[in-house]
Formats: C-alpha cells, structure tokens, sequence
C-alpha cells in the first residue's frame, strides 16, 4: 500500500515533531540547552522528496551540524507554517535527482522585514507539485539547505537553534498550554 503525503500531512508531522521537541525542553525560545548534546556521527541514508516524488535529495552521512528552526517572514511564507526547519548538508554527501525549478531571493522587488536569507538564496521546487526541497545560500558555497519535512522522517533529530524570534507566532514556544484535543 503507497501512501500519498500531501503538504498539509507533512507540515503537520513538522509542527507535531517540533511541538514533542517544544514539551520535551530540546528546543526553548532565547534559552540555550542545559547540556550540551553530542550529535550522532554515524552513517546514515535520509532521502528527501517532493510530494510527487519527481525530485528527492538523498544525503548519506551522518546527521547535520546545523539544524535550525525559523521564524523569518520568508520561511513562513515558503512553509505556510508559522515557521520552518531546515538542515544544511555538505554538498559532496547529496544526490540530487529530478527536475527542479528556482525562485531567487531576494528577486527584483526588496522586502520590507529581515529575513534569513537577507544576502540571497536560490530555492529549488518541483515544476510537477511545486513542493520546495531544497536551497542553496549565496554566502554558503559548501553546503545545501533542505527542508526536513521533506525527509518525512520522525526520527530527525530536533533542531539545535532558532531564529528571528521577533516574528514568531507567540504561542509556538508554549505549545503544552494551548490544550489542543489530539487527532489519532
């Protein structure tokens, strides 16, 4: 049986894995954590795709050294969530494959907020499903940004830094008191 993911089911399990991470102290607004976390080295195969499964990036490796939750104005809008995870890779531990098409930041109109990709990016998408998967950062020769959504993968590790605070969502940082009923 093939499971069809659809954007929403995807931004969803985010918002569920960062919500677990929010209750469990990994993740905590302007708090940096009570100890520090050694990252897992070993070799691991992640594949990230789009929802039609045109394009995937598969990284073998171990896990990022950088993982981060955003809350700029951009990552909101390209996730249509209050925010978005990304995790950047050494180019030389990526495959891609597929089709892409590329909307370049910042394009001919400037924006009127900071965002994290003030000095530029380009952000890849599927021409089929226009999922975005990954980005390449102007200042950032070395490395790809991907969307962990994207890897559908809940044993991703949480994200070890956050940014642009001053646009969040303020109940995304307090999670546990928003008493929401949980869906099966």
């Amino acid at each position: 049986m093939t499971n069809k993911l659809t954007r929403r089911t995807l931004l969803a399990g985010g918002a569920s894995i960062l919500a677990s991470a929010l209750v469990a102290g990994n993740v905590r607004a302007g708090v940096s954590p009570k100890k520090e976390e050694t990252r897992d080295t070993s070799i691991k195969t992640r594949t990230a795709s789009c929802n039609c499964g045109q394009l995937t990036v598969t990284h073998v490796g171990p896990d990022p050294e950088r993982i981060s939750l955003c809350h700029c104005y951009l990552c909101q809008k390209q996730s249509g969530s209050a925010f978005s995870i990304q995790a950047r890779f050494p180019k030389e531990e990526l495959t891609i494959k597929g089709k892409s098409s590329t909307w370049k930041f910042p394009g001919d109109k400037p924006v009127s907020y900071r965002t994290c990709a003030d000095q530029g990016g380009t952000y890849h998408f599927c021409p089929e499903c226009a999922s975005t998967v990954y980005y390449t950062a102007d200042t950032d020769d070395a490395r790809i940004g991907i969307r962990i959504g994207t890897f559908t993968d809940p044993s991703f590790p949480s994200p070890k830094i956050t940014g642009f605070e001053e646009y969040h969502h303020p109940w995304v940082m307090n999670i546990k008191a928003l008493g929401m009923k949980v869906l099966a």
